[in-house]
């Protein structure tokens, strides 16, 4: 076309703009996955604290037939609800999230009469550390976490059923310790690997729906996986 000079520098220009602007939803999107996270946490701590200081619910959560529940149903929760949870209603999707948590919550109710306070706290802040790190490494390598992800969580498959099995037959302080460790090790292995997912799902299908949602559940259970088995590593029984 007679007159039009098209400037060399206008495509290159366009694309680092438009990836700026990507990488920046991206960013504020996952900003909005750890509030989903910290608001479950919230949940968690409000309700272990009310159960941990009612006795009544106390004799519900951990010493009637309901325990199972409580034991049980996140687990279930985990595997057959989360992968619903991007085409849920918005009510439902939250509910699932509070409900989620808030059992959690219930039965972390009897770990300030198995350990310490101070252990506690001090287990706490090492997990928020690895937690962060493990996260913050799995936003920002370049590298393909898809195989070591399918490796961990094949991995944790094994600890959690070597738990069950250990809990209900064994009974072996020794194998306790080695699977905690097994539980830690992968638990920090998929929050690096849950981040760049997120990070990807992001990328591929933008902040549609409950993903946001579904990535805080995601690293809240990382996290809670962490925590645990760090405790049982390290903290300081009140016997």
């Amino acid at each position: 076309m007679q007159g039009y000079h098209q400037d060399p520098g206008y495509a290159p220009r366009m694309y680092a703009n438009s990836r700026t602007s990507l990488e920046g939803g991206a960013r504020q999107f996952m900003s909005g996955v750890y509030a989903w996270m910290a608001a479950g946490f919230a949940v968690t701590a409000l309700v272990a604290y009310f159960v941990a200081n009612s006795y009544a619910a106390m004799m519900l959560v951990h010493a009637s037939p309901l325990r199972w529940l409580f034991l049980l149903a996140p687990l279930a929760m985990s595997w057959f609800l989360f992968p619903r949870i991007p085409g849920m209603d918005r009510p439902l999707a939250l509910g699932s999230f509070v409900v989620f948590t808030a059992m959690i919550g219930a039965w972390f109710s009897y770990l300030p009469y198995i350990y310490t306070t101070g252990s506690i706290l001090g287990v706490l802040g090492a997990t928020v550390g690895m937690f962060g790190g493990m996260s913050i490494f799995g936003w920002l390598t370049k590298r393909d976490l898809t195989g070591v992800g399918q490796f961990a969580l094949m991995a944790l498959l094994g600890a959690i059923f070597a738990s069950f099995i250990n809990a209900f037959l064994l009974q072996s302080d020794a194998t306790s310790i080695v699977v905690s460790a097994i539980v830690a090790a992968v638990s920090a292995a998929l929050t690096a690997y849950h981040t760049q997912a997120i990070k990807q799902m992001y990328l591929v299908q933008g902040a549609q729906g409950n993903f946001a949602i579904l990535g805080a559940l995601m690293l809240y259970v990382n996290f809670i996986n962490l925590f645990v088995s760090l405790l049982r590593l390290f903290g300081v029984s009140r016997d």
